[in-house]
């Protein structure tokens, strides 16, 4: 593809709040454009409606679906070799295996559990911290709307974090939150219509502790992450897990 070029975009789950925030940041962002958006739950009066995942025509696809419905998403767009830029929750491992078992050498996959810079670089401190303090919690508060719990930035922050000296955490019962274990990391969700996203990562050891909070404010946030991977879209091959990733020589640490 020349630079003269219009890049196509497609949006799946584009009548979802992110995908018409997105589709509102394409119209006003030179050389893209919007080939259609995909949501079987309603259909834009604006924009082509693609009638199927299979039926998706575009230079990059941005995924956006729900949690319920990703999975299923993926297992078909795995074999249509379209570059993709997935930021849903949900993600399972067999559908990460897939997506890596089927990528060609000039395509992009990109899995992106929070879009955000503010969680780049909470992600990023998070695992320099991990060297030395062993003991590790999450928490994270999200819309009532959100139907994954833990979400999957608190999934993917657990993951990241190995640490041989971590000894097992138990969880408490709360009429608040919900608890989970993953990683031998207790993960605390809350879910509350106050909040849009918020995460706190505290590493302890028996004389100090050390917490790093994030919180999103508004989903506009979201926006400069995705922004960042268009603009480098030409440089990227291969498969991709996590913003902090393709931004690190960015941040420089």
């Amino acid at each position: 593809m020349s630079n003269n070029e219009t890049v196509k975009i497609a949006i799946s789950g584009g009548m979802g709040k992110m995908g018409l925030l997105l589709s509102d940041f394409i119209e006003n962002k030179d050389g893209y454009d919007i080939s259609g958006i995909y949501d079987p739950e309603k259909e834009s009066n604006t924009y082509y409606n693609y009638k199927s995942v299979d039926e998706i025509n575009a230079d990059i696809l941005v995924e956006f679906s729900p949690a319920n419905s990703i999975n299923e998403n993926l297992a078909v767009l795995a074999t249509k070799k379209i570059n993709l830029v997935v930021g849903s929750s949900g993600i399972n491992e067999r559908s990460l295996e897939i997506l890596k078992s089927n990528i060609d050498d000039d395509q992009f996959i990109c899995i992106i559990p929070n879009f955000s810079i503010g969680a780049s670089f909470q992600k990023i401190f998070s695992g320099l911290l991990n060297i030395n303090f062993p003991e590790v919690s999450i928490e994270e508060r999200h819309h009532s709307n959100k139907k994954d719990s833990p979400s999957g930035t608190a999934v993917d922050m657990a993951q990241s974090l190995e640490h041989e000296e971590r000894t097992p955490t138990e969880i408490h019962e709360s009429s608040d939150y919900e608890e989970n274990i993953i990683n031998e990391i207790n993960i605390k969700s809350l879910r509350s219509d106050k909040y849009i996203a918020e995460q706190t990562v505290t590493f302890s050891t028996s004389d100090e502790s050390i917490s790093i909070d994030h919180k999103v404010t508004n989903r506009t946030a979201y926006l400069e992450g995705i922004g960042y991977i268009l603009d480098v879209h030409s440089e990227l091959k291969g498969f991709h897990h996590g913003l902090e990733n393709i931004m690190i020589e960015r941040f420089k640490i």
